[in-house]
């Protein structure tokens, strides 16, 4: 579900239930009414709230799961792949796996970066995003 998709519905389900409600009569006569918030307000207050819990916990899930996308030239290096990323210059193992890669390809590649007790970094690859041919020197 999507963040737009999710607020609209959120929307959505707090609207109903606002609209949902019984219209509470005004105290008449000589009574000056109630102190406080109604009934009314009291649900519209829990039901925001409620909204902003749903929207921050999905925006936080969303943003801490987040894949690394690295374009960068394929090497063959001593321990098999190397991957070295355009904007930061690091060089990245690129574990054998879901992906076939060749030595001397410039593509983006979508994956978890990881990183070993030696700090070596590693990337596992996810999916292969775009591959732009061969590399140029």
């Amino acid at each position: 579900m999507t963040i737009p998709s999710l607020f609209r519905s959120s929307m959505l389900l707090a609207l109903c239930l606002l609209l949902a409600l019984p219209a509470f009569p005004q105290i008449g006569g000589g009574n000056l009414g109630t102190i406080g918030p109604s009934k009314g307000e009291i649900v519209a207050i829990i039901v925001g709230m409620a909204v902003v819990v749903v929207g921050v916990g999905f925006l936080v899930y969303h943003e801490t799961h987040k894949r690394s996308s690295i374009t960068g030239c394929v090497a063959s290096g001593a321990d098999g792949l190397t991957l070295q990323n355009e904007r930061d210059k690091k060089v990245y193992a690129l574990p054998p796996g879901a992906v076939e890669l060749k030595a001397g390809e410039r593509v983006t590649i979508r994956g978890k970066k990881r990183k070993d007790s030696g700090g070596m970094l590693s990337l596992q690859v996810e999916t292969l995003t775009k591959d732009f041919g061969s590399c140029t020197p």
